[in-house]
């Protein structure tokens, strides 16, 4: 059982980093969890052959023990050739999510790009409410009170960043000062930023990348909202 592990693993091995396989990355690690299955099934019919004493007058030679452990291991072939009890789905799913990116199997989880840069200190804070209507949630960022980050957000501006690509559904102007903009995502997943500032300098139906600026706050600007909409 143990060179049965260690075949697995060799294959998956090669699956990962061999330039030429003659299967699919795909075959190899549906392979790798029928073999991990198999050998399970094995652990489970050794253990109940222990629970079964050698009975009758004539005991059990080293022949018969032999044989009995082939014929045991041709029926967990066939029963993990016909189903087995649904373990390699589990261990297939859990290959695919440790191996699947590098095998080009899974696409990277999408991690979200702002709306701040990530690579500065930003001096706003966000706070986090659903909202029960639209099934999605609303991020209050507010400008801390620190002076000297006060003096400093004055002699720069801080740029609005687009969390995930998409393009611009809407931008309205709320006020004289406020206004709105609308980025939709895919995958039913929408973006409003109200905001004090400058009206945004994208055009309705452009084409927005991850982390790209969408709008500038002004100096005076105390915060923004960012609602993540989920469309029904």
């Amino acid at each position: 059982m143990i060179t049965k592990l260690a075949d697995s693993s060799r294959a998956l091995n090669a699956t990962a980093t061999g330039p030429q396989a003659k299967s699919s990355p795909d075959d190899k690690l549906r392979e790798v969890a029928a073999l991990y299955e198999k050998h399970f099934l094995g652990e489970i019919v050794k253990a109940m052959r222990t629970t079964v004493p050698d009975g009758g007058f004539i005991k059990t030679n080293q022949a018969e023990k032999i044989f009995r452990e082939k014929l045991d291991q041709e029926y967990v072939e066939h029963w993990g050739d016909r189903g087995g009890i649904g373990l390699q789905d589990l261990i297939y799913d859990q290959l695919i999510e440790k191996y699947g990116v590098q095998m080009g199997l899974k696409v990277p989880d999408s991690k979200p790009r702002g709306p701040l840069p990530l690579n500065e200190k930003s001096n706003f804070s966000g706070r986090l409410s659903p909202l029960p209507q639209s099934g999605g949630i609303t991020a209050r960022f507010e400008k801390l009170s620190n002076p000297s980050e006060e003096i400093i957000s004055q002699k720069s501006l801080t740029f609005l960043q687009a969390p995930w690509s998409g393009n611009l559904l809407n931008k309205i102007s709320l006020d004289e000062t406020e206004n709105l903009i609308e980025i939709d995502h895919g995958d039913r997943l929408k973006s409003q930023f109200v905001y004090r500032g400058p009206p945004s300098y994208l055009q309705r139906g452009s084409q927005i990348l991850p982390g790209q600026n969408i709008a500038a706050l002004s100096p005076d600007s105390k915060g923004f909202f960012w609602n993540l909409i989920n469309k029904k």
